[in-house]
């Protein structure tokens, strides 16, 4: 039987892969992964994952504002999240966060729209799923209060180096690695990933995109090759495959609580 691994980031339903869902997940459960969080990006999507992964026993779903959606998120997106985080399999909120390399958004609506997930993760007991892409001391500045106060997040396909990890460390969150591990030109990453505590780690495809080597980057990304990424990390972890897939499968369920089904009663909308 195949080793089991826990996908903690991916988009199933969204594009070709969203087209193919129900095959995908066929073949990542026959790859051997075992359960998958389905990431939600706007107040659509997020409604759409809640509802993908309602009568599913494998799937789970998280519901946010996206950093670079920020600037054409609605008024009232944020009170929709709000109730949708309260639907059974919901795990987190997210991914929300800063992203610099986009212009996307101003930076002073990404940071509000953080502020406000932060706060609603605090009030719900949630965590947090951040997406930080060329902004980890902005998100150091704006996320240290809440850490003080009990936040629980993970950053999500982190892309630094060892000298961006620290805070986060030493808040205890959680630090996911994506196919980007795999790629030749990731040695920072990999020395990064090599100093992150194994209880601290999870591993994600971000699919559809960054697909693992050896396949093409030009491919569409699938869970199914979260094996991939889990064998990078255990080869820069020097342990076995099979023990770093139960130790981050394990993080998984307890990051995301997983065993309590994470989530109340669906409300009528």
């Amino acid at each position: 039987m195949p080793t089991a691994v826990f996908d903690t980031h991916c988009h199933l339903t969204y594009g070709d892969l969203g087209e193919q869902a129900d095959a995908a997940w066929s073949r990542a459960r026959a790859a051997g992964v075992c359960g998958a969080v389905l990431i939600g990006i706007d107040a659509a999507s997020s409604r759409e994952v809640t509802e993908w992964v309602a009568d599913t026993d494998d799937l789970w779903c998280t519901v946010g504002i996206h950093p670079n959606g920020t600037a054409k998120a609605k008024p009232d997106d944020l009170g929709v999240i709000r109730e949708l985080a309260a639907r059974p399999r919901v795990v987190a909120l997210g991914e929300t966060g800063l992203d610099t390399y986009w212009d996307d958004a101003p930076l002073d609506i990404q940071v509000a729209s953080l502020i406000a997930h932060a706060d609603l993760a605090l009030e719900l007991d949630l965590p947090l799923v951040l997406h930080l892409r060329d902004a980890f001391p902005q998100a150091e500045e704006v996320l240290q209060p809440y850490a003080r106060r009990g936040l629980r997040a993970v950053v999500h396909c982190f892309t630094g180096g060892p000298e961006h990890l620290q805070p986060f460390l030493d808040w205890g969150f959680m630090i996911s690695f994506s196919g980007i591990l795999t790629y030749s030109g990731a040695k920072a990453l990999r020395e990064a990933a090599a100093v992150v505590p194994l209880d601290q780690c999870l591993v994600e495809t971000d699919a559809p995109w960054l697909t693992p080597a050896p396949h093409k980057t030009s491919d569409l990304n699938e869970p199914a090759f979260i094996l991939l990424t889990a064998k990078k990390l255990a080869k820069v972890k020097k342990i076995p495959f099979d023990e770093l897939a139960a130790i981050t499968t394990a993080n998984a369920r307890r990051f995301f609580d997983i065993d309590k089904a994470k989530g109340r009663p669906a409300e009528e909308d």
